[in-house]
């Protein structure tokens, strides 16, 4: 397909994940209803096959079982990980002189939480190769929880020197995932399944990179570790903020203007301001929202070109093909159809 996203850009996945969460909070006694309402989507949206969803929720749904676990691996662990684990790996970490020295204190925090989470850093010519061996105690859920841990492993490193780690690859030992964007939306380089184990890998030269983070900016976040994406997202501009707000709203039912300023904080001619400094409209933006919803469902979904036009909002499945046609050049059955 033409014209494809890069990940950094993404701002929805599949509902897998979603999904597996709520089986992993089943496991351990929340019922999936509950752990619907608490989350903010249905059990419907959840379980709809073929379904996509914001990437909030994927925040969401980590948040959710955190709190109901306690446990820093979600009760899908042999054993638990407690909870403050990670933050007092960045909290050691920053005492340290650069990223070498921090990957050893980051290492020496598991064996001292006695988690099940097995970290083995490896020097291979020019690449520092971390590798996860985690104990699940159902295998249904393994590859969530290698995912979710190499991301925010990954996500600890770049807090610590300031800087996004570039990764080379991204290896998992499961089958070929159902969906790759859901991957590619958290890891920006290769991925490969059917690996011996799961890892990623960065240029060795990032050992010698120095440790820059101030642990108490971001000791608010690590209560959450997954909200390490949440600090990124704080930190970038109104635009993206935006963008990620009307991402978050079910079929395109998108704030007014009014109600948008209310929840970034700041009022109407602030917000119209900011907009204009950046040669921005607030249509523009929801048309680009609307655009990448659509062409995501296309590329990644067989929902009917209907129902796609429906979960974008619109009631009409001419005005809905003649947008589509103004972003793309193309109408939607003929972007659907593979390249």
């Amino acid at each position: 397909m033409n014209n494809k996203l890069r990940s950094k850009e993404q701002l929805f996945i599949t509902n897998k994940f979603v999904r597996d969460f709520s089986l992993i909070g089943e496991s351990i006694g929340l019922d999936r209803i509950e752990f619907a309402k608490r989350v903010g989507l249905s059990l419907a949206e959840i379980d709809e096959p073929q379904g996509i969803v914001s990437k909030n929720y994927l925040l969401n749904s980590y948040e959710t079982l955190l709190e109901y676990s306690n446990d820093e691996f979600l009760g899908a662990g042999i054993t638990k990980i407690p909870r403050g684990t990670v933050a007092l790996m960045v909290k050691s970490s920053c005492l340290d002189l650069n990223l070498e020295q921090a990957l050893k204190s980051i290492a020496q925090v598991l064996e001292i939480s006695q988690g099940t989470v097995g970290l083995q850093t490896v020097i291979e010519g020019s690449l520092v190769r971390i590798q996860f061996l985690p104990g699940v105690k159902d295998p249904r859920f393994y590859n969530l929880i290698c995912s979710l841990f190499i991301y925010v492993c990954a996500d600890v490193l770049s807090v610590l020197i300031k800087k996004e780690i570039p990764l080379v690859y991204a290896y998992f030992s499961c089958a070929d995932a159902v969906n790759i964007s859901d991957y590619q939306y958290m890891f920006d380089c290769p991925i490969t399944f059917n690996q011996p184990q799961c890892e990623i890998a960065f240029d060795i030269s990032l050992l010698k990179q120095p440790i820059r983070c101030n642990y108490h900016q971001v000791e608010q976040y690590l209560k959450v570790p997954l909200s390490l994406l949440k600090y990124k997202h704080e930190t970038l501009d109104v635009i993206r903020q935006i963008k990620d707000i009307l991402a978050n709203t079910p079929n395109a039912q998108f704030p007014t203007q009014q109600e948008l300023a209310m929840q970034l904080g700041m009022s109407v001619r602030t917000l119209q301001r900011k907009l204009n400094n950046e040669n921005q409209s607030y249509m523009t933006i929801k048309d680009t929202v609307r655009q990448r919803k659509a062409t995501f469902y296309l590329e990644h979904t067989e929902k009917s070109i209907n129902e796609v036009a429906e979960k974008c909002g619109f009631s009409e499945i001419a005005s809905f093909t003649r947008a589509f046609t103004r972003w793309t050049g193309m109408t939607p059955s003929k972007y659907a159809k593979p390249s």
